[in-house]
């Protein structure tokens, strides 16, 4: 074999390799033609930052609906109603689109999404909820705005070490949605928090 030739081999067999140690190398690499868009889906790479975001996010967001759910009927504030319902409007979509992430990637879904929030920053605890519950008009509204808002503030940490270690573009978009959102969603709870 000519020398050039021999040259082109090792080349291409040192950057076969080089890119096999990789740390970042994604989980899932191409979807043959004509599949579907799930499985489209899961030919983008994905890293743990990704699965990671996925399953807290997805916790997190359904927490919120379950949080928001209550001021529908205990909330005497209705700007906190208003606010509830845009938490809902937002997070459904969202958890749909988390679980069709992990679905896509091949991934369990969480058996309990709570256990993905326990002992985290933000967790709001079953009994917290119950306590919640057993609550209406302005008692309702002030432990409301302070729990929601500290539940909105813990996602928007999720949602940025997804935008710092995320590798999948869907999931990356996915969580500077969420920060934005959930941002906003902190600067209303401040005012009527201090209004």
């Amino acid at each position: 074999m000519p020398h050039a030739v021999l040259r082109s081999l090792a080349t291409a067999l040192a950057a076969v390799v080089l890119a096999g140690c990789s740390d970042e190398a994604p989980q899932s690499q191409t979807a043959p033609p004509g599949t579907s868009p799930v499985a489209q889906q899961a030919a983008v790479p994905f890293n743990d930052a990704d699965l990671t975001f996925a399953r807290q996010a997805l916790a997190h967001h359904q927490q919120g609906v379950d949080l928001a759910s209550l001021a529908e009927t205990r909330a005497g504030n209705e700007q906190l109603k208003a606010l509830a319902k845009r938490v809902i409007d937002t997070h459904e979509p969202e958890i749909a689109r988390l679980s069709g992430l992990i679905e896509s990637w091949g991934q369990p879904a969480p058996d309990d999404p709570n256990l993905e929030h326990v002992q985290r920053d933000g967790y709001i605890s079953p009994g917290d909820l119950a306590q919640l519950a057993g609550l209406s008009g302005k008692d309702f509204d002030r432990q409301f705005v302070s729990r929601l808002l500290r539940q909105r503030e813990a996602g928007v940490r999720i949602a940025e070490a997804e935008t710092q270690h995320g590798r999948n573009p869907d999931a990356r978009d996915l969580a500077a949605t969420t920060a934005r959102s959930q941002q906003q969603e902190i600067t209303d709870l401040r005012g009527l928090q201090n209004g």
